[in-house]
């Protein structure tokens, strides 16, 4: 398969994360224009960075005058998994010029990275993750536009940056179990719709992580006694 062919089939296969990568950007927008940073410098950001937990770490230091040095910091080590990924691919792309390997370096992503494990050896490996980088990096390029653009329907509901992380985790976790899998999806839809509850409610982000785990839990054991039963 040469690279081109497997390029398209990168993008084909990143249909699964397209949907929650877009989750995520319409987050980031929303949550970057409420820290107060500019639609300019949100969009330059996802452009360069491309990583959503990086970005969001940046964001909770982002205030006059910038802290760069700690902001570089945080992303550094949350990108640091990025040196594994790296040298996980090394071997993969041999036959490959140093030009293409830096092309892959702009749109790294994990998902990629790791279905490329799962294909066939007649698959080009680094034209299989630049295609599904390419399509991800649409989908986060996309959404975060949007995001940033529908951030002023939430202007009164005093968003700091990581306010939506509970319910978007919960939120994603459903997609993903809807898109096929054959786990029972209860416990997740429980905690998806306890973490919304608590987030409406004024509660701490922490606390909706933790008390949305904790119901999920046991909505997983009530219904497993219900099928013993």
């Amino acid at each position: 398969m040469s690279t081109c062919q497997s390029l398209i089939l990168g993008i084909r296969s990143s249909t699964a994360y397209f949907i929650s990568t877009f989750l995520f950007g319409v987050m980031f927008g929303i949550a970057a224009s409420s820290a107060g940073v500019s639609h300019w410098y949100s969009m330059l950001m996802s452009v360069s960075v491309f990583s959503a937990s990086a970005q969001f770490a940046s964001l909770e230091f982002w205030q006059s005058p910038l802290p760069l040095g700690t902001i570089a910091l945080s992303v550094a080590l949350v990108s640091s998994r990025n040196i594994l990924l790296g040298m996980s691919m090394t071997h993969h792309f041999d036959g490959h010029g140093l030009g293409r390997r830096i092309v892959w370096l702009f749109i790294l992503n994990d998902p990629g990275v790791v279905t490329s494990f799962k294909q066939d050896e007649s698959v080009d490996r680094l034209g299989y993750v630049t295609g599904y980088g390419i399509a991800l990096m649409f989908s986060w390029l996309s959404s975060s536009w949007l995001g940033l653009n529908v951030a002023t329907w939430f202007a009164g509901a005093r968003l700091s940056s990581l306010d939506f992380a509970g319910p978007l985790v919960m939120a994603t976790m459903m997609m993903l179990f809807a898109k096929g899998s054959k786990s029972d999806p209860t416990p997740w839809i429980v905690s998806g719709v306890a973490a919304l509850l608590l987030f409406e409610t004024g509660t701490p982000n922490y606390l909706i992580l933790i008390l949305s785990v904790v119901i999920g839990v046991v909505a997983a054991v009530i219904r497993r006694q219900f099928k013993h039963a």
